[in-house]
């Protein structure tokens, strides 16, 4: 049986000739009005540093000749596509907003707030403040015309409190990391990227 690994998806079928992470030939499959860029595989791949690298390398070359892109996370392997067309509108917004874009990544470092416990809304309201990262909000201004869309994924963890995903338009990147750079904080941060946009696919995707 053959299996189709899926490396994204595109709105438009992109002109030249890909190959995946197998050295297997990847090919558009037409579902609705989007485009899932597959590899046929004799089976599903297992998890390795190799077959992850292999996997991000793929997804580089696609994002490089696509306008619009979403990258699928590793291992999106199926025998039907069929089921995307049910997220078609979701995906296809998705696709226009990273249209011509790529991303950024922010590694927000240090420890958040303490949690306020004086009762269950307070306590709630205190993560929705921690998780806003207003420590970054100068840097978010001075970013403010590079910047058009941002996720955030809060961490919680020892060192690494938070994610913070920006969408720049592709070519911008150099203006956004000299930014980050001239921009004092009080909290250290450590920008990456450019990236395939990760980060922006649906759920589905990710």
């Amino acid at each position: 049986m053959t299996l189709l690994s899926v490396y994204g998806l595109a709105d438009v079928p992109p002109a030249a000739a890909l190959t995946g992470a197998f050295g297997e030939a990847v090919r558009p499959e037409k579902i609705g009005k989007l485009f899932a860029l597959v590899g046929e595989v004799p089976e599903a791949p297992a998890i390795s540093a190799d077959a992850l690298r292999g996997h991000d390398a793929a997804v580089r070359r696609i994002a490089e000749v696509c306008e619009a892109f979403l990258p699928a996370r590793f291992g999106s392997v199926s025998e039907s596509l069929a089921g995307l067309l049910e997220r078609e509108a979701a995906l296809l917004e998705a696709l226009a907003l990273v249209r011509g874009r790529e991303q950024m990544t922010l590694r927000v470092y240090g420890s958040a707030p303490a949690a306020v416990r004086s009762s269950g809304t307070a306590y709630l309201e205190s993560l929705r403040e921690a998780d806003a990262l207003h420590e970054v909000d100068p840097l978010r201004e001075a970013l403010r015309e590079i910047v058009r869309a941002e996720r955030v994924e809060a961490h919680r963890t020892e060192g690494l409190r938070a994610s913070v995903y920006h969408l720049v338009d592709r070519g911008t990147a150099p203006s956004y990391l000299r930014t980050v750079a001239s921009v004092a904080l009080g909290v250290k941060v450590a920008p990456s990227g450019p990236w395939p946009a990760w980060s922006f696919a649906p759920e589905a995707l990710r």
